[in-house]
């Protein structure tokens, strides 16, 4: 198992009581997913640099993104089995319907409604049978609300890819083939002598008694305290679960140990105002100790993940690219968080040449462990 470090929230750097002497990855440019670290200095400017528009403009598509996800959330929670998923397309937010009386509501709700032929439950049924047929690491499956289908993307040389399209044909175009190159694996780095490198702090949390940070499962799984570089105690690691999901519990010893509150912007800090559930389309920055602040899309939801440490289920995927040391990283937009950094497509320590990165969804967390993130209302 690989020693770990936690460094984001400040400019010191967790290590948990035994750390291996052995190399770090290196930021690696950016190739889909623009490089902000050391650039901006707040997340308005990393978007502008990352979408290329001015910076008002860049502060109102956060704005009006916010909203529409909110939105997004109402309206999914309210249509249930009669929507195939939502997403933002040219500024406005789609939601996917199965009859005219659904399209009727979103289109009374402020959204644009489309009518399509599968439903949320349908796709995900199909997306399960195929998750049951052969495959390797490297694959993943994942719901497209934009098409209306599920997405298998293969890895280019894989030897079971044949038996994913054969277990595909009886669905028919409800299916869509991809492939892709690199190898997935978890964001965790490897701790060299000066305690760089391991993993990234997500958010602070708290039970209303004890304070608690919350990483990525595969980082606080094996490593049972933590310590900063100077020696200082942080805290034991209380939860752990991964694979399957990827989310992990720290607790904090004394209520000084870590800022809470905030999204690292390196460099500067941004307030969290509480979390929600991404939807595709939306801008999204992560922050991550080895590659700083990068931004760009939302690919998909739901995405399930065969990556060379096991299954993960229910990802965010993205187009940042991220490397080792990223894990447990925040994903957010504005004041929102979203997700922690879990695993990317990466090239040993580089980047692909289309990066993706899967990220958890915090609420699965924040669920599990009864916490609330710090500046959540």
């Amino acid at each position: 198992m690989l020693a770990a470090a936690i460094a984001v929230m400040a400019p010191m750097a967790f290590i948990p009581t035994a750390a291996a002497a052995e190399p770090a990855d290196q930021p690696a440019p950016a190739r889909g997913g623009a490089v902000i670290a050391g650039a901006a200095t707040d997340l308005a400017g990393a978007l502008a640099e990352h979408r290329g528009i001015g910076r008002d403009a860049a502060e109102r598509l956060l704005r009006a993104e916010n909203a529409q996800v909110e939105l997004a959330g109402r309206l999914t929670a309210e249509l249930g089995a009669k929507t195939g998923g939502s997403y933002l397309s040219g500024g406005e937010l789609v939601v996917t319907v199965t009859d005219a009386a659904s399209a009727a509501k979103v289109t009374a709700a402020g959204a644009k409604a489309r009518v399509v032929a599968r439903g949320d439950q349908q796709l995900r049924s199909i997306q399960r049978a195929l998750e049951n047929a052969p495959s390797e690491p490297n694959t993943t499956w994942g719901v497209d609300p934009q098409t209306n289908q599920v997405v298998v993307s293969l890895p280019k040389s894989g030897a079971k890819n044949a038996a994913q399209r054969l277990a595909a044909r009886r669905f028919g175009a409800a299916v869509r083939f991809e492939t892709e190159s690199g190898t997935i694996q978890p964001n965790v780095g490897i701790s060299s002598g000066d305690a760089m490198g391991g993993c990234s702090v997500g958010f602070t949390a708290t039970d209303n008694s004890f304070n608690y940070i919350i990483t990525a499962g595969h980082c606080t799984q094996g490593f049972p305290h933590w310590t900063l570089p100077d020696g200082s105690d942080v805290g034991p690691s209380l939860e752990s679960n991964y694979p399957g999901d990827d989310f992990g519990l720290i607790w904090m010893n004394g209520p000084s140990v870590w800022p809470t509150g905030v999204f690292n912007l390196w460099p500067g800090s941004q307030g969290i105002h509480g979390w929600a559930t991404a939807v595709r389309g939306l801008s999204v920055c992560n922050s991550g100790k080895t590659t700083g602040l990068r931004c760009g899309t939302v690919l998909r939801t739901n995405v399930t993940v065969n990556g060379t440490g096991g299954t993960v289920r229910q990802m965010v995927e993205t187009n940042i690219c991220t490397l080792g040391g990223d894990s447990g990283g925040p994903l957010f937009a504005n004041h929102i968080g979203y997700a922690l950094n879990s695993h990317a497509n990466r090239n040993g320590s580089q980047c692909n040449a289309t990066p993706r990165t899967w990220h958890q969804p915090v609420g699965e967390a924040i669920n599990a462990y009864q916490v609330v993130i710090y500046g959540a209302p």
